[in-house]
């Protein structure tokens, strides 16, 4: 029968000790690794900023007009910047990499020199190598650091242009799916999928633009079964709520429910007739959405779109509408930001608002 072996106290120690001086120079060689690899994920992502933001524009999306100074400026300075950094962390990179692979070389020597028990040997290694990969590894650290330290408020300044980026991109995909049509003049400025949280709780899109706020549901329509199992149906797509966004009174962050979390409240003006509505969105959608509805009611994404459009200086709106021009009778009630058109009271004629 036979019995375990009984452990060996200065063996556990060594190999204990073996143990951190190989997670030190990996991690050494992470460091380094991580900073070529970040200076190259800049450089593609940057690269491609100028054609995201094209193919968006292509596709009739003129809001947030900052995207094209900034993507332009950060352009600028990374081809300014880029390849001295690169040029920096090559210098540091090179030597440090001969000098964790010399002492990768050492360590995989000690561990021999542990299997077959030659304590004395492996005590003086493991003591040299302790403070040379502890060395390394601090070096790897501040060369990394100091390398990529030029580039450190233009990854922070992509992380922000990304994030609107990929908000346009997923308006225009989403607005590329919708039902309802476009009215003159009007342009896409945000989309967002939610749950109104109200009547059937629809599933669907909130989509604002800088004239309207639209609510569109998405309702499952079963065109044939079988038996008791469906085997063909359709998605219809159905305007739920659409109002001037000046008929918006405020939008607020907030929980909508037990289970659903964080979403939005809106609030439409008194005259408008409709109740405070709910919608279920993830936290960060929430604040986007307050942002955006503070950017087109403050007649900021108007001047964004003029001014994509070529429109220098366009002038604030003004609304001429003084009388029905089908009965001649006057209009008495709030024309609403956005709207594009009111009903006669008096005759019922729908009048262009101009």
């Amino acid at each position: 029968m036979a019995f375990p072996a009984q452990n060996n106290p200065i063996k556990d120690g060594l190999n204990s000790r073996l143990n951190q001086i190989e997670s030190n120079l990996s991690e050494a060689s992470r460091l380094l690794n991580d900073a070529e690899s970040g200076l190259n994920s800049l450089d593609a992502s940057i690269g491609g900023l100028a054609g995201r933001l094209s193919a968006v524009r292509g596709r009739g999306y003129a809001a947030m007009g900052h995207l094209d100074a900034t993507i332009r400026i950060l352009t600028e300075k990374w081809t300014a910047l880029g390849p001295g950094v690169r040029q920096s962390l090559a210098n540091a990179v090179g030597p440090l990499n001969g000098q964790i692979n010399g002492a990768q070389a050492e360590a995989r020597t000690l561990r021999e020199m542990i299997a077959v028990d030659n304590f004395g040997v492996a005590e003086g290694m493991a003591a040299q190598l302790e403070s040379k990969s502890a060395s390394i590894r601090s070096s790897a650290s501040r060369e990394a650091t100091q390398a990529t330290a030029p580039v450190r408020d233009l990854t922070a300044a992509l992380g922000a242009v990304e994030r609107d980026l990929k908000l346009a991109e997923t308006t225009v995909d989403l607005f590329g799916q919708a039902a309802f049509p476009m009215q003159q003049q009007e342009s896409p400025v945000l989309a967002v999928e939610g749950k109104m949280m109200e009547g059937e709780k629809s599933h669907g899109v909130l989509y604002f633009t800088n004239h309207r706020f639209v609510f569109e549901g998405q309702k499952e329509v079963v065109l044939e079964k079988h038996f008791l199992i469906v085997t063909k149906k359709r998605i219809e797509r159905v305007v739920e709520i659409e109002r001037p966004v000046g008929a918006v009174r405020q939008i607020s962050k907030g929980r909508v429910g037990l289970l659903a979390g964080t979403g939005v409240f809106v609030e439409f003006k008194p005259e408008v007739g409709l109740p405070v509505t709910p919608f279920d969105v993830k936290a960060w959608e929430a604040d986007v959405i307050t942002r955006f509805f503070r950017y087109i009611t403050g007649g900021e994404a108007d001047r964004d779109i003029a001014a994509t459009h070529g429109v220098a200086n366009p002038a604030p709106p003004t609304i001429k509408l003084a009388r029905c021009t089908a009965c001649g009778a006057p209009h008495s009630g709030e024309i609403y930001q956005g709207q594009a058109s009111v009903q006669c009271e008096y005759c019922g004629a729908s009048v262009a608002i101009t």
